[in-house]
């Protein structure tokens, strides 16, 4: 039987025009199809907002070849919001619109339970917690059924995310600065109306402007470090800050805004990944972790020196892990193989190491044991 399929194959293969060798591509179109090739990674993974800078950079430089065609395609369909579903930025909708749900049934229930002297009975507790509850299934159904076909990325998930946790916030501060502060009702009120106003200009807002993963997750992250180094520096200066309720809220809003709006304007100069802006956060986590043992174990007297030592090492670590992570998003950076965390004169790598098996003595005796190193380094 394979005698006969081979010679049944023989009249086309001797008779078959011959293919001539296609022409090698030039230097245009070789950087045109690793432009595309990223684009497509991007959009693929849901990172609607880098993939759409990298179309319309292509179609900027090379717009004689047909890969810009082809950009030309898919720029269409993210504008037109007929993009790829990235099932990662979909997950994440669903958490953060269950979260919002869950806590506008604890907000409304709460309101509905409040009364004119600002006690709650038992049985009015049981009906915030299913008011939360219910709030929670509210939110977890819809967010499923509608995002099936909804472009979400992950930096679309993570704007609505803030937006709503943003509003909750100056709600709560906005109701803290009119003299005699408002009542429980109307904080609460506030606070859930301005959740929703966040919520809803989010996703608005997100429809019609592309945001990157990491661009999301850097002026967010941004807004709360704000926020933080706002009151800390704030309490330093002045003893009384916390006594003048008005006063450091409004300074509190102010800083954590202007954090928010200068991220805005500078997130295409750092044009950082989510995965750098995590890291760069984990360092000034380490560092607020860092400034408080130090401070728990040297029992220093002063406590503005114990909030300076937190700040200072919060910052230390911001600085750090940023530059230390300065060629993380760069394809090159790809450590030797030393060891799980590298260090050489472009920064810090992540590599995979080989285990190494290594002959040690055990007591007079020889063992066969194996080595995995962490942290390395080539200087």
């Amino acid at each position: 039987m394979k005698w006969v399929t081979a010679f049944s194959l023989l009249p086309f293969l001797i008779f078959s025009p011959v293919r001539a060798d296609c022409p090698p591509p030039g230097e245009q179109e070789r950087l045109a199809r690793a432009a595309y090739e990223e684009a497509l990674v991007q959009e693929a993974t849901g990172n609607l907002g880098a993939a759409r800078k990298m179309y319309e950079k292509l179609l900027e430089e090379f717009s004689e070849t047909q890969f810009a065609c082809w950009a030309k395609e898919h720029l269409d369909l993210i504008k037109s919001g007929r993009a790829y579903v990235n099932k990662e930025g979909r997950a994440f909708f669903i958490s953060s619109t269950t979260l919002f749900g869950a806590w506008a049934g604890f907000a409304i229930s709460e309101i509905a339970s409040l009364g004119e002297n600002g006690e709650i009975s038992e049985n009015e507790n049981k009906a915030i917690i299913w008011g939360s509850i219910g709030g929670a299934v509210a939110g977890l159904v819809p967010s499923i059924m509608l995002s099936s076909n909804m472009p979400m990325s992950t930096g679309r998930a993570t704007v609505v995310n803030f937006g709503w946790t943003w509003g909750v916030w100056h709600g709560l501060a906005f109701s803290l600065i009119p003299d005699g502060d408002l009542g429980a009702r109307s904080m609460l009120g506030l606070a859930l109306g301005l959740s929703g106003v966040g919520y809803a200009g989010a996703m608005a807002l997100t429809k019609y402007i592309d945001v990157a993963d990491g661009d999301a997750a850097y002026i967010s992250s941004a807004a709360y470090w704000a926020t933080w180094i706002t009151a800390a520096i704030s309490t330093l200066i002045s003893e009384d800050f916390w006594d003048k309720e008005q006063l450091y809220i409004s300074i509190l809003l102010a800083g954590g805004d202007l954090g928010l709006v200068a991220a805005a304007l500078t997130s295409n100069w750092f044009d950082m990944s989510a995965g750098r802006v995590g890291l760069i956060n984990l360092g000034g986590a380490l560092g607020v972790l860092v400034g408080v043992g130090i401070t728990a174990v040297a029992e220093m007297d002063s406590w503005r020196a114990n909030l300076g030592t937190v700040l200072g090492f919060s910052l230390a670590g911001l600085v750090g892990s940023t530059f230390l992570t300065r060629s993380y998003d760069k394809p090159e950076a790809m450590g030797k193989g030393l060891a799980l965390l590298e260090l050489d004169e472009d920064g810090l790598k992540f590599s995979l190491p080989a285990p190494r098996l290594l002959a040690m003595r055990d007591e007079d005796r020889l063992r066969l044991g194996m080595e995995l190193p962490l942290v390395g380094g080539t200087f």
